[in-house]
């Protein structure tokens, strides 16, 4: 114990950890920056207001919001069953939630593609109706609330079961309503996991482009989110475009984190 409060092993890992940031983060950061704004600002101001990416922008928002209800609603709902009731197949539901963490997300877009593509299971029941999922935005909502699922219903479980249901049962006693239970007992508990999953959840669903890119088809001006408009410009030999594009997802992404550090703080 003494060794490591010791000045020399502290300036030592302290060398070490601003090392490894400057490297890995700050300086892949800075020249993201610089790239982007190498041909000037009225050549970034052009790029980021552009039709093009004003689309994708839409997309990838509306994406994000889609999976932040679902993720609030289902994820709540599913940590609410896991930590509070017994039932068959509890513990086949609760290794099912961490599914979307270590399936490749290439692989959920096959998994979407097999299930709502053309030939898929559910393909005669969408054609039927004239609805396509497939190679339109309901695909790219669907594999975005997939990767994200998670998120939530991790942070609120060890909550719920540390918690535990006494509170609830005595309220339920007292003749308190589902809904008071849960607004006034249950919610100011969970309201700081709650926030920080959504928090992960949005970082994730901003940046989602492996499922997304199988899914989507790329078609602009319709399933261009932006990520996948920043792979195209790159593609296209346009970096400095493609580097400006990119700069509003980081700026997002700084967004998100500094975000959650608040919600940690309170």
């Amino acid at each position: 114990m003494q060794l490591l409060q010791t000045k020399p092993i502290k300036w030592l890992l302290l060398v070490l950890a601003w090392l490894f940031i400057g490297i890995v983060l700050v300086l892949p950061v800075g020249l993201v920056l610089v790239q982007a704004f190498a041909s000037g600002w009225h050549t970034y101001l052009t790029t980021i207001s552009s039709l093009v990416t004003l689309q994708a922008i839409n997309l990838t928002v509306t994406a994000t919001l889609i999976s932040i209800v679902f993720n609030l609603v289902f994820g709540v709902s599913a940590a609410w069953l896991i930590a509070f009731y017994d039932f068959p197949g509890k513990r086949l539901l609760n290794a099912l939630i961490d599914l979307p963490f270590s399936v490749s997300p290439v692989i959920a877009g096959l998994i979407f593609i097999l299930t709502f593509g053309r030939g898929g299971w559910l393909a005669p029941l969408f054609s039927a109706i004239h609805v396509q999922i497939v190679f339109a935005p309901p695909a790219i909502f669907l594999t975005t609330v997939f990767v994200t699922f998670p998120f939530v219903a991790r942070e609120v479980i060890p909550v719920l079961e540390a918690k535990g249901r006494e509170e609830e049962q005595t309220a339920a006693l007292l003749g308190a309503s589902f809904s008071q239970i849960l607004w006034q007992i249950t919610f100011p508990a969970i309201k700081a996991p709650v926030a920080g999953g959504l928090v992960l959840a949005t970082a994730r669903a901003l940046g989602e482009f492996g499922a997304v890119a199988v899914v989507s088809g790329n078609i602009q001006g319709k399933t261009l989110t932006l990520s996948l408009l920043v792979q195209n410009l790159y593609n296209d030999f346009k970096f400095n475009e493609a580097f400006a594009v990119a700069t509003i997802l980081l700026g997002s992404t700084i967004l998100v984190v500094l975000l959650k550090q608040r919600l940690l703080k309170n």
